[in-house]
């Protein structure tokens, strides 16, 4: 007889396993989580978005090479969407009908998040991190995205704040006409509003005619804006502010955190000095919040050359979403990993908080004001 139940049980116990593996989320083996993220990695507005990645991998080989999590390493699968809101969208499903990752991670941009959205519901599938600052994907609805950034809403108004506080009274807002710009501009316009402010204008940038920005240029220069708020990135905030100087006049120049500061110093050189950029993320360079510091030393120990505000973003939020994992457990699943991101409570990863308690989706509203000096450094 106990032969027979032995001969059974051998039998049975790998088809229970295999039952059990089937029936698991997608994305999970015995040794690694495999995730995925859609994103802009080439073209004029690539640059924030390869320093976000840069930082993302670099805590994610750090958190390998010490053996993963619960023995599972993470592999994060990447598909430029050239900043196209279509492409991203197909990406999302290749992602997870083909690929079949086990959850989103660092979707980049307004336009490649929202076009992903509609697949993120359909699967059931969490999202962590988000490079975008839209309020659009802030919608309270948006239960399974999860923000590590501050909002444009947060950005804008912490401007508008400054530049009313210090006098200046005539303020342009030059914006991208898409999805991104757009959502920044509706934020620039909620910041305004509260601040008592009218804008001297609202001029879009066609994003395919960057050569052609003279009526553009001429239309704000009528104005003589004190100061310029920018919703732009890439090569359009380079391209905009070259043929503006040319004007003669030097407003001061507010760009929102995608704005990049490397982009902006290798084109502009000098002519970057004294523009003002708002940060989501604590300075990657100041040592007295632990982040920074525990930053410096991963680019050290791996030899990696980005070290930016931007590569510190996807740094701290791959360490949000790893810490997750932990508390989700060994038994993981997408339910269970919800649960471990609702439970982070002002969770401190060095200086840098994020909350997502009482349902909020929006884990951080950190927002500085930096000012590229004429060394290329960041003034705080």
């Amino acid at each position: 007889m106990k032969p027979a139940i032995s001969r059974l049980l051998a039998a049975f116990v790998p088809l229970m396993y295999a039952l059990c593996a089937s029936a698991a989320d997608p994305g999970i083996s015995s040794d690694s989580i495999l995730i995925g993220q859609t994103g802009v990695f080439s073209g004029p507005v690539a640059e924030p978005s390869l320093q976000y990645r840069a930082g993302a991998q670099l805590y994610f080989d750090a958190v390998n090479a010490k053996g993963g999590i619960h023995g599972r390493k993470i592999k994060l699968l990447s598909y430029d969407d050239k900043f196209d809101p279509k492409l991203a969208a197909e990406n999302a499903r290749k992602l997870l009908v083909e690929d079949k990752v086990f959850t989103l991670f660092g979707l980049i941009g307004t336009g490649a998040t929202a076009a992903s959205m509609p697949l993120v519901g359909e699967h059931r599938v969490p999202v962590v991190g988000s490079l975008s600052g839209s309020d659009g994907l802030r919608d309270p609805k948006l239960k399974l995205l999860f923000h590590t950034r501050a909002s444009y809403s947060d950005e804008t108004g912490k401007m508008v704040e400054q530049l009313k506080s210090t006098g200046v009274k005539s303020i342009a807002v030059v914006y991208q006409d898409d999805a991104f710009g757009k959502a920044g501009l509706k934020s620039a316009q909620g910041a305004f509003e509260r601040q008592g402010v009218k804008p001297a204008i609202e001029a879009p940038i066609d994003m395919n005619k960057l050569e052609a920005l003279g009526p553009t240029i001429d239309k704000v220069a009528q104005t003589q804006p004190g100061a310029i708020i920018m919703v732009t990135a890439g090569k359009a905030s380079t391209a905009f502010i070259r043929e503006y100087l040319k004007t003669g006049q030097r407003p001061q120049f507010f760009g929102v955190s995608v704005l990049s500061a490397k982009a902006l110093l290798g084109e502009l050189g000098s002519g970057a000095h004294g523009i003002v950029i708002a940060q989501v993320v604590p300075s990657p360079l100041r040592t007295s919040y632990g982040i920074s510091k525990e930053f410096l030393a991963a680019a050290k120990k791996y030899d990696s050359k980005d070290v930016t505000y931007n590569s510190l973003e996807g740094y701290l939020t791959a360490k949000v979403f790893v810490e997750a994992l932990r508390r989700a457990g060994k038994d993981l699943s997408r339910d269970k990993l919800v649960t471990a991101l609702e439970s982070l409570n002002n969770f401190d990863l060095g200086g840098f908080i994020v909350d997502y308690s009482g349902g909020k989706r929006a884990g951080s509203s950190f927002v500085d004001l930096s000012i590229i000096s004429k060394t290329g450094q960041f003034l705080h």
